[in-house]
């Protein structure tokens, strides 16, 4: 057996009582979050262009978050998994290979929910088997995928799309095989549009190409049934390395569901993931000593060698989606502020000569035992701060709150969703809209999470 059909073999026995009520609770988690920074984005420039290239209308099947109305169901996912990862700040960090696997799934599922009245409970539980069919791909995944310059969630994210649109269509094993077939030809994303609009646009793509991807497959249109295996085929093309089998997923997917064990993560920072072991190092230190920008001359930052690809240089960063990609931005941020949230990244900050000025004294490097992709299982962030009067200050993190085992509460996921969606909804709206997310699984159609009242 192969692994495309033991992917249609799970998702077609996998049933909604059967999946554990712990798996469904940190599912919901991340359906709050998600929800959350997709809608801290929809008054964003991302969110206005999208607008006018997705004309909203009154009627349509699915709802658009950017409050603008409706469309269709595939433009609906497009925009809509656009919006989730447009501030950087959706979960992630799943496996050594990095991706962001809630955006694309969550999209795809609630605008196809919507448009054929299904139930939030089928939400859930769709997004929670596409979530797992990404996260096991990712765990078996080559980082020569990631090193050859591919975006693992726009690969990743459109067959966990595809698999989550199976599941809520009830598409046969034959049918799923053909869907995964169609998506993988509408799959990929390249590296090089990191810090661009174009990265979350990737996600919107593996959300909108995982919907039309189903409902083709569901019409009966067919694809290679055995696309990930097959000569030229995912595996291939996309070099996700010889480790993946269908064995091997048999044995995985399900046992247990990644959302429970090891869990995903959810971001305390609005910015690439690559930054945040240093963030958590400069943060300690911020609060352990008095360290006025004037007295800063110098601050080192030692990460892993692959966080240290992913991010932009700092010369030329402009624009909040650059400034997301840069830890010299965002270490100066947290060294002036004691925090990093979502309003420092403004074209105004940016440019701020206080914010340049100790940017300009952020130095990267990677340190020797952070070389390889191996020792990415034992990265840690490592910041030394140079003083004016020749003292030194060091802090080594490694550990990132929100990162399994560390993972966010309740309160505290409630707390960032209200912080992302406040400021655009108002308190009241947006305190009734978590209210509403909690409790999904209890609506009799999806739809209804987006409902005015």
């Amino acid at each position: 057996m192969g692994p495309t059909e033991a992917i249609a073999r799970f998702l077609t026995s996998t049933k909604a009582e059967e999946i554990p009520c712990p798996v469904l609770q940190s599912a919901k988690q991340h359906v709050v979050d998600t929800l959350g920074v997709a809608l801290g984005a929809s008054k964003g420039e991302i969110a206005a262009i999208l607008e006018k290239v997705v004309k909203a209308r009154q009627e349509g099947e699915a709802s658009l978050w950017t409050g603008s109305g409706r469309s269709g169901a595939a433009d609906a996912a497009w925009v809509n998994g656009t919006l989730s990862h447009a501030l950087d700040f959706d979960d992630g960090g799943v496996a050594l290979t990095p991706m962001h696997p809630s955006a694309p799934v969550l999209s795809a599922v609630l605008a196809l929910a919507e448009a054929r009245d299904l139930s939030g409970l089928a939400s859930l539980c769709a997004y929670t088997v596409g979530v797992e069919v990404e996260c096991k791909l990712a765990n078996l995944v080559s980082i020569k995928h990631y090193e050859h310059g591919w975006h693992a969630t726009a690969v990743l994210g459109a067959l966990g799309s595809a698999a989550a649109c199976s599941w809520l269509l009830g598409l046969s094993p034959g049918q799923t095989r053909h869907a995964l077939g169609i998506v993988s030809s509408m799959a990929g994303g390249v590296r090089a549009n990191f810090g661009t609009m174009t990265k979350p646009l990737h996600t919107g793509q593996a959300a909108r190409n995982g919907v039309m991807a189903a409902l083709l497959a569901e019409n009966g249109f067919t694809g290679n049934p055995a696309v990930l295996e097959a000569s030229k085929g995912v595996i291939e093309v996309f070099e996700l390395g010889d480790s993946l089998s269908g064995e091997d997923l048999t044995d995985r997917l399900g046992q247990p569901f990644h959302l429970l064990s090891p869990g995903v993560s959810i971001k305390r920072f609005p910015t690439c993931s690559a930054t945040h072991l240093c963030l958590e190092a400069v943060l300690e230190l911020r609060r352990c000593h008095e360290l006025p920008a004037e007295r800063i001359e110098k601050v080192e930052c030692g990460l892993h060698e692959l966080d240290y690809q992913v991010l932009l240089r700092p010369e030329g960063i402009r624009a909040p989606e650059q400034a997301r990609f840069s830890l010299e931005f965002a270490a100066a941020t947290a060294l002036l502020n004691g925090e990093v949230i979502l309003g420092h990244f403004t074209e105004s900050t940016i440019q701020r000569a206080d914010v340049q000025t100790l940017m300009g004294k952020v130095h990267l490097f990677v340190p020797a035992e952070l070389r390889g992709f191996e020792s990415r299982r034992n990265r840690f962030g490592f910041v030394k701060i140079h003083l004016s009067d020749g003292t030194t200050i060091s802090h080594k993190a490694t550990v990132i709150r929100g990162h399994p085992p560390f993972l966010l509460s309740d309160e505290e996921i409630d707390s960032k969703f209200l912080g992302c969606v406040t400021p655009v909804l108002g308190s009241e709206r947006a305190q009734r809209f978590l209210e509403r997310v909690r409790e999904i699984e209890k609506l009799s159609k999806a739809g209804q999470l987006f409902s005015p009242a």
